[in-house]
């Protein structure tokens, strides 16, 4: 037989579904308030609550009874909550001291019916999750059945933070606000800046450089990170993500169009026709993507936390943007920010690094790291001598 020459890595098999453990959960239930019950619930039952919901899955917060807890739970009630910037702070703020005993759960909306696809998308990003389970920087998964995930509660948004409102405004409008000096629109200190892009670009290494095989995110934006009580970020939602295949044969009909067309390599995928205005320049013609698609849109990251503003602020028109794109355009970078702080210039000069037209010149994600972790340092340094003067 001749030789598949593209081949799935060995982890993308290793799937360990854990369907009786959802089974347990009495979804019907959910509205029967703990607070509001003549009788505790059973210890064996959960509180169900529904939180929210994306395109094809809703989300709910599944809750251990507080008497499992009795060391901690007393302590839940005198946590003093602070403002977190967030749309929704009343929710943010009762979520935070029970996410300890909380789990996220994920199950297709009923509006959707079942698919091939759909299910192969939850396998993969409960492949992936249990396989990272290891990384601080990536939720921790809890379980997994059929179109449903459970995972930890990282409880804090980032993106309402990071890109406050809507995010598009009128060129001029920013030009006049901008008039006696540049102006942000979040609130994040030179320091939160250089701390937010390193443990995004640490956690995307997390997945770029895992020993059994690159994986790509795919969706990178900033919600797809969000924030733990004690400030850092965690990143999730891998329905979109892809293990690469590995190229056995030099020359093969690679199935997803083997770029360097050599053995000993990865194969590099197609992920369908791009959409939105966030994506990498070569997702739009659909074919010969890597890990590097990944590293664009971090750039579009760092631009919101450096801005508070999407990268293209003045259009919200996907066929505009995507038409920029395709053409080399970069978004407009205000130069006054290089001179704003040493945290600014560094972010500027990253990501103009992670925007290179040709993804073989554009900068590695580990590249990333290494450049932030010496801002950090450094930045720490000129704090330092700040302080005493």
């Amino acid at each position: 037989l001749k030789p598949r020459a593209c081949q799935k890595a060995e982890t993308s098999h290793l799937y360990f579904p854990t369907c009786n453990n959802f089974h347990e959960h009495d979804l019907g239930r959910v509205y029967d308030d703990p607070s509001l019950l003549e009788h505790p619930r059973p210890e064996n039952e959960m509180y169900q609550k529904y939180l929210a919901h994306g395109y094809y899955r809703d989300v709910w917060i599944v809750e251990d009874n507080p008497w499992i807890w009795p060391h901690r739970y007393p302590n839940e009630k005198l946590q003093t909550q602070p403002k977190y910037g967030v749309e929704n702070e009343e929710r943010t703020s009762e979520m935070v001291p029970k996410a300890y005993r909380s789990a996220a759960l994920k199950t297709l909306q009923l509006t959707h019916p079942f698919s091939q696809d759909h299910f192969e998308e939850v396998q993969n990003e409960a492949v992936i999750m249990e396989r990272l389970t290891s990384s601080p920087r990536i939720m921790n998964i809890y379980g997994h059945c059929v179109m449903s995930t459970m995972a930890e509660v990282v409880p804090i948004e980032f993106e309402e933070v990071s890109v406050p409102g809507e995010g598009y405004f009128a060129h001029d409008e920013i030009e006049e606000r901008n008039k006696d000096g540049v102006r942000p629109f979040n609130n994040f200190t030179p320091t939160q800046k250089l701390g937010f892009a390193l443990e995004m670009a640490e956690s995307l290494a997390d997945l770029h450089g895992f020993p059994d095989g690159v994986i790509v995110h795919d969706d990178v934006q900033p919600c797809q990170w969000l924030r733990t009580p004690d400030g850092h970020l965690k990143l999730g939602d891998f329905n979109r993500a892809t293990i690469m295949q590995w190229d056995n044969v030099a020359g093969g009909d690679c199935k997803f169009n083997n770029w360097d067309n050599v053995a000993g390599g990865y194969c590099k995928f197609n992920n369908g026709e791009a959409f939105a205005n966030y994506r990498a320049p070569e997702e739009f013609a659909a074919r010969n993507l890597d890990e590097r698609i990944d590293v664009f849109s971090f750039g579009n990251n760092l631009y919101g936390m450096m801005t508070g503003l999407w990268n293209f602020y003045d259009t919200d028109d996907d066929d505009k943007v995507q038409t920029q794109l395709i053409d080399g355009e970069i978004p407009f970078i205000d130069p006054r920010y290089r001179e704003r702080s040493f945290a600014d210039r560094t972010l500027v000069d990253l990501m103009k690094r992670c925007w290179v037209y040709d993804p073989a010149e554009r900068i590695s994600i580990f590249e990333a790291v290494d450049v932030l972790k010496k801002a950090v340092e450094d930045n720490g340094k000129e704090e330092g001598v700040r302080e005493k003067e």
